[in-house]
């Protein structure tokens, strides 16, 4: 656009600035609320209503999700006024400017730098206390001891994908030449590891990986690179921009699985918890695991914790340490990557920016933007999603509430009654006094301590619908696993910026209503398989196998611009709203149903958007051919 070369100074005041600035800010918010709201109020109805189990910590998840509004309010609009448009700029002067080499380098610490500052792959750090280390010691290690291990080869894998995904639009290289053979090389490698207890134990988190490795920060990064480079490149038509995010969300898997084939022959075997604890691992790998603490005392503080409620004091301090870590963490990962993308603009490329003073007030609000988001995602979605994954099991089984567990003091054996069905089974119980009502309580002699006569109750939900393991139960969950992960999808902030994208370089061919629509159908039906694979213990591998076959035949059918924009869609269904909740209801469930890997339930819910997207593309084509016979027809 062409800019008039005498520019007048406008002076406005403070008075008048806020009024410019509120009613957009006012706009922004309610932009993030909208997305964020429905969402939350559906997860929290149906906790209340359909579950009825009232929700803990209401306040602070309360304060949380306030927080996560108004951290993706600044982060987003960060990332359109510095961020994407540093990141096209650079793309745009790279190929002009840059050898091959100067390209690799850049790309690769990019990918790396912007991975790592990723808000979505922290979500994985709060992981690692879900997983018991005698269920899956590799497991257990790559979300403790291993997790900096972990998350950097995550944002190696990045790094490659990003190097590989701009030589293949330099060079004009059709996706599907590098799409295929890394299909077939992750396909074999989770075959291989499906017959080794250990690795078949992580295949669900490295196919997470590739999804959480996407996310809001990486992908309109990558996206406004890649269409940069496209821009530049006179061997490329203008859609292969596309197609970077999906590499960037194959090969972290394949890293993960690097990482986890160098540790697993120093780690034990999953065992029971007895022998675990009984000799069962030695010293080299107690030092693997747990590095140079206790895990006999580590298990047995967690637990108090878990179980103890905080006083309000303690929770102002947790807040507060939540919060001075959001902010330092956000520091750390902003900086390097801000200042890795100006650095190389102005010293390598030689480039300066118009705009400056809108790039530094992006960089600032990503900032701002990314530490109320991640303290927001820890004390709320988090929190919440843990809750109903926890609870979701009670539609179909009677579940364990143990986050309502309750010490009776001064406890009396001698209050118990045992009562008999006409089997003869007995079962012992007694009476509780609460408030002027009085329940019978199930007694288990495992609650009760008789040295400090305290007995523990946990009291008993469900089933909801029925009997144990009752089919409508099930459908019940299924269900909201559906509408759970078609409207986490529909609030996605980076779907909304690669559908935009999508429909400015196709002309209004893709509509971005229907992309956003196909990819919320998709990440919907990939929940529900996801969370039925968690119910049934269905491996990943026959989730993954025949999906990736029926996909490669679909992609084979499709135009190469469906192509690009299917696997994108991909990788990035799952982002800071997505990943965090069904990461943790996945988890969540995972332990309600004494399920070790609670992990695949995001690799699952993007491959449907691919397939969704491909179906939608070969309707719209047939559509087009079509029209184009009927015209013919008419004009004969």
């Amino acid at each position: 656009m062409a800019r008039n070369e005498k520019e007048e100074t406008i002076h406005i005041g403070s008075k008048e600035a806020l009024a410019l600035i509120i009613p957009y800010f006012r706009k922004k918010f309610w932009e993030q609320t909208k997305s964020v709201v429905w969402v939350v109020s559906y997860m929290t109805l149906f906790q209340l209503i359909v579950l009825r189990i009232p929700i803990k910590e209401a306040g602070i998840i309360s304060l949380g999700i306030f927080a996560v509004i108004i951290g993706l309010t600044f982060f987003m609009e960060g990332l359109y006024l510095g961020i994407m448009p540093l990141g096209e700029t650079i793309g745009l002067r790279l190929p002009q400017k840059g050898n091959l080499f100067t390209i690799i380098v850049f790309c690769l610490f990019v990918g790396i730098v912007a991975t790592l500052a990723e808000p979505a792959i922290s979500v994985l750090k709060q992981s690692g206390s879900a997983v018991n280390p005698w269920d899956a010691p590799l497991l257990f290690h790559l979300l403790n001891e291993g997790a900096d291990v972990l998350f950097l080869s995550i944002a190696i894998g990045v790094g490659f994908s990003i190097v590989f995904g701009i030589i293949r639009i330099i060079y004009g290289i059709s996706l599907s030449k590098f799409l295929v053979p890394s299909l077939i090389i992750l396909i074999l490698i989770t075959i291989y590891a499906f017959n080794n207890e250990n690795l078949r134990l992580i295949s669900g988190l490295a196919w997470d990986s590739g999804v959480v490795a996407t996310g809001s920060l990486t992908v309109p990064l990558i996206v406004a690179l890649g269409l940069g480079v496209s821009k530049a490149s006179r061997t490329s038509d203008t859609t292969t921009g596309f197609g970077v995010v999906t590499l960037a969300s194959l090969f972290p898997i394949l890293s993960v699985f690097v990482v986890g084939l160098y540790f697993a022959p120093n780690l034990p075997q999953p065992m029971p918890k007895e022998k675990f604890f009984a000799g069962g691992i030695t010293v080299e790998q107690s030092k693997l695991l747990f590095g140079e603490k206790n895990p006999e005392t580590l298990f047995g503080i967690s637990e108090k914790e878990h179980n103890s409620q905080l006083s309000i004091h303690n929770k102002l301090v947790k807040i507060m340490e939540g919060m001075s870590e959001s902010f330092s963490d956000s520091l750390q990962a902003i900086i390097p990557l801000a200042g890795c993308l100006i650095l190389f603009l102005y010293v390598i490329l030689r480039e300066s920016l118009p705009f400056t003073d809108e790039l530094y007030l992006g960089i600032l609000f990503v900032f701002i933007g990314l530490a109320i988001f991640n303290f927001g995602i820890f004390f709320g979605l988090s929190k919440l999603g843990s809750q109903v994954g926890n609870k979701l099991p009670s539609s179909f089984r009677s579940i364990e509430l143990t986050d309502s567990t309750r010490e009776i003091k001064n406890f009396n054996p001698k209050i118990v009654f045992t009562a008999t069905d006409e089997h003869g089974t007995t079962e012992d119980f007694f009476y509780l006094k609460d408030k002027k009502s009085f329940s019978q309580i199930p007694f288990r002699d495992k609650n009760y301590d008789s040295k400090s006569e305290i007995y523990s109750y946990v009291p008993i939900h469900g089933p909801l619908f029925g009997k144990e393991d009752n089919l409508l139960g099930y459908f019940v969950a299924l269900l909201f696993a559906f509408l759970l992960g078609y409207s986490a999808t529909l609030a996605e902030p980076a779907l909304s910026a690669l559908a935009t994208s999508v429909e400015e370089v196709t002309v209004g061919t893709v509509k971005k209503r229907v992309l956003i629509q196909a990819v919320g159908i998709g990440v919907g039906l990939g929940t529900l398989l996801g969370i039925l694979k968690i119910f049934v213990g269905i491996p990943l591998l026959y989730i993954l196998l025949p999906s990736y076959i029926f996909l490669v035949f679909l992609t084979l059918l499709s135009k190469p611009e469906f192509i690009d924009i299917a696997w994108d869609s991909a990788g990035v269904t799952t982002g800071p709203i997505t990943v965090p909740l069904i990461i943790v209801l996945g988890l969540g469930i995972g332990n309600q149903l004494n399920i070790v890997d609670g992990f695949g339930i995001l690799s699952s819910a993007a491959i449907f958007p691919v397939l969704t997207v491909l179906v939608m593309g070969l309707w719209m084509e047939r559509s087009r051919r079509q029209s184009l016979t009927n015209i013919e027809a008419e004009e004969k």
